[in-house]
């Protein structure tokens, strides 16, 4: 959890060390309102979306907000987690490797829903706007 927050504090203020139920550290800064929605955006449903896993849109805004979370701030193989109404999931990203001049990842998407596991591996690239967006 430190290595997450020291990672946080050099681009943004942290007033402490607990977590929300995105596993995102309660003292980081959100993003301005008009940058909030657009990470579901760039990462077209996320992997979510892409296993046609049905999710309301409240739990599917927590499950994107954990992949972009993931994709730009956490360490290598670390899971940041999330909670939901109706389901739970995790998200952890392997180490970053360049294409062209484009930040890339892979990673993992887990879900929970009534016992069940869904997973979803992918990668996403970061674009010059600083938004990830899934490879195909």
């Amino acid at each position: 959890m430190q290595r997450i927050i020291l990672l946080a504090a050099a681009a943004i203020a942290v007033s402490g060390c607990a977590t929300t139920d995105t596993g995102i550290p309660t003292g980081v800064a959100p993003a301005p309102a008009s940058r909030q929605a657009v990470p579901a955006v760039a990462l077209e449903g996320g992997l979510v979306e892409r296993a046609g896993i049905a999710l309301s849109p409240a739990d599917r805004a927590k499950a994107l907000q954990a992949e972009q979370y993931a994709l730009a701030s956490v360490p290598a193989g670390e899971t940041v987690t999330w909670q939901g109404r109706d389901a739970t999931g995790s998200v952890t990203a392997a180490s970053p490797y360049q294409v062209g001049d484009q930040n890339c990842r892979q990673y993992t998407q887990r879900v929970n829903i009534d016992g069940r596991e869904y997973v979803g591996r992918g990668a996403a690239c970061r674009g010059e706007d600083g938004l990830w967006s899934l490879l195909n």
